[in-house]
């Protein structure tokens, strides 16, 4: 994508954001791109062209449809693209909540049968929000050797505070945690900036050298705070590209933006050591 302009076509607006840790809107409509979520996602009548199937990971409080139209642009390349609602579903419709060790355990087990169906050895993941979190995760616990590269867009990488807001729910989360995590899901209580989980795994690296990493962000996203949450730091030598895309949209509409989706073929294409899509 160097010596071009990427252009930006946003789908549609988001509908539901979570209160914490935020995820994906409603499906898009869009009339060269999109497809009924089955004629796009989880096809094993596809004949791909590229080697390594790519698993769509949804953040909290949202679904894999977020994703279709950056699903489409990646199916008509080649890729064979899978996605699953994973998680407790928390709102009508909506998914991903619950205990993120137990989602890390959920989305281990959407690789492996990915991994199974395709007889591919590895998967590129495509991650938002939550979903990139569990990502970093997944691959710190022994999945470095399933994933061939991570594109995340609006991680929160290392928790977030909600532009702010998240210190104001501190109290009520200790007095009433169960209540609290009722109404936001475990999750969402475990991101939040300071929160115990968090820091019981301050430990966890941001990175393995055995992935290629690319993670996309943007100041405008109230959501994935402060933005550093998005940034992954290179250990043992990992190939990352911290990408700060100059006026991007609001967090829930990343996964179904059309620059977004040109970026996450960036992502997944560039040459080792690439590090500046635009020019």
């Amino acid at each position: 994508m160097k010596s071009q302009k990427l252009i930006r076509n946003v789908v549609m607006p988001a509908g539901v954001v979570a209160a914490a840790a935020a995820g994906v809107s409603q499906m898009p409509a869009v009339k060269e791109l999109v497809r009924a979520p089955r004629e796009v996602f989880n096809d094993p009548s596809f004949t791909p062209t590229m080697e390594t199937p790519v698993l769509f990971v949804h953040g909290i409080n949202a679904r894999r449809t977020g994703f279709v139209a950056n699903a489409q642009n990646l199916r008509s390349r080649g890729y064979w693209v899978w996605a699953f609602d994973y998680g407790k579903m928390h709102f009508p419709l909506l998914y991903g909540a619950g205990d993120l060790d137990a989602l890390v355990a959920e989305l281990a087990a959407n690789v492996d049968e990915v991994l199974r169906v395709t007889g591919a050895n590895k998967v590129d993941l495509v991650a938002h929000s939550q979903g990139g979190h569990l990502a970093k995760l997944y691959i710190a616990s022994g999945g470095a050797e399933k994933v061939r590269r991570l594109v995340a867009m609006g991680a929160v990488f290392h928790g977030t505070d909600v532009s702010g807001l998240g210190s104001r729910f501190a109290g009520f989360i200790k007095r009433h945690p169960q209540l609290a995590e009722r109404i936001a899901s475990p999750s969402a209580i475990q991101q939040l900036t300071g929160s115990k989980w968090l820091q019981d795994r301050g430990d966890i690296p941001d990175t393995d050298p055995r992935v290629v990493y690319t993670t996309l962000y943007s100041t405008r996203d109230r959501m994935a705070t402060p933005h550093s949450t998005s940034i992954l730091r290179s250990v043992d030598g990992a190939d990352v590209a911290n990408v700060e895309i100059p006026g991007a949209p609001s967090h829930a509409v990343m996964p179904h933006d059309r620059e977004i989706a040109e970026l996450t073929v960036w992502g997944l294409e560039r040459e080792l050591g690439d590090v500046t899509p635009f020019a």
